[in-house]
């Protein structure tokens, strides 16, 4: 016998589905590890720097991920629902980042074109300080406007 946390219903527990649909159904180990082998990786990136997908093979990278505007959120929760409280009380909603204005991150295809070209010749063609340069070929955030210059300076340099 189960019981709905959210509904406060009771349902029978069986270890296979039928066709009413009116018993829950437990996973097992095995079903729980096969979901987490075919599982896509949010938070990393494939050998070619492109994001993950279920036939990515190879060593998996880091996602980087730029903090827009950090939003405080309390390490304590309400538990009350759990000594028979209403767990509905509960405020489910997802904190989000506020979207970011000034700072992009180049695509990851453009920046492996941008590798083959030679750091020394981006540096001198861009005019912009090797630091900036490293940045945006290691897909840190820079300001807008300097990207959008890094992308018309290497569009002449490749043509």
């Amino acid at each position: 016998m189960g019981i709905n946390l959210f509904d406060r219903q009771t349902y029978q527990i069986s270890m296979a589905p039928n066709e009413t649909r009116d018993k829950v159904v437990p996973d097992s180990f095995r079903i729980i590890l096969n979901q987490y082998l075919k599982k896509e990786e949010a938070k990393s990136v494939g050998p070619d720097g492109m994001p993950c997908t279920k036939a990515t093979r190879g060593l998996l990278g880091r996602t980087r991920i730029a903090a827009r505007k950090i939003i405080p959120v309390g390490k304590e929760t309400d538990r009350s629902w759990e000594h028979g409280g209403d767990p509905r009380s509960l405020d489910r909603r997802p904190r989000t980042l506020r979207p970011q204005t000034k700072m992009c991150v180049a695509d990851p295809s453009e920046r492996k074109r941008w590798s083959k070209i030679g750091v020394r010749k981006l540096i001198r063609e861009s005019h912009l300080s090797p630091t900036t340069v490293y940045k945006i070929l290691e897909g840190e955030p820079v300001r807008c406007y300097i990207l959008s210059g890094f992308i018309q300076a290497t569009d002449k340099t490749s043509a």
